[in-house]
């Protein structure tokens, strides 16, 4: 019984150490994604969880109105916004959903920085 414990102490002092089996290293690790060149997260979104909100609260419209293309496509690539991807996001993001959490309304995460910062696929 007592090597048994010592076993089973063992494999879990493992897995902290080195993650489960599988598991993506690059996973939390800043690294240029999306094309970019500036080291971020990796970052995980749905529109379905969105559903029911107007395009125009989170997709920006050029002067000559039509839309751009998908967030990334400029947010990591272009040197005037890739800075300020981390604020705007966040800023962006966050402030909604606390909005909508103080007003009893679904909300999605407030404070779980993992429940946006975790990959759903390889990069």
């Amino acid at each position: 019984m007592k090597y048994m414990l010592a076993a089973l102490f063992f494999c879990g002092l493992v897995l902290v150490v080195t993650g489960p089996p599988g598991a993506d290293d690059r996973a939390g690790r800043r690294e240029p994604r999306f094309g970019g060149t500036i080291p971020v997260l990796p970052m995980t979104f749905s529109h379905g969880d969105h559903f029911g909100q107007t395009c125009a609260s989170c997709h920006h419209e050029f002067t000559d109105g039509t839309a751009g293309p998908p967030c990334m496509t400029c947010h990591v690539t272009d040197r005037s916004v890739a800075p300020l991807l981390e604020d705007q996001f966040h800023g962006l993001c966050r402030s909604c959903h606390v909005t909508e959490h103080a007003a009893s309304r679904p909300s999605g995460p407030t404070r779980n920085c993992t429940a946006c910062h975790l990959p759903d696929h390889d990069f």
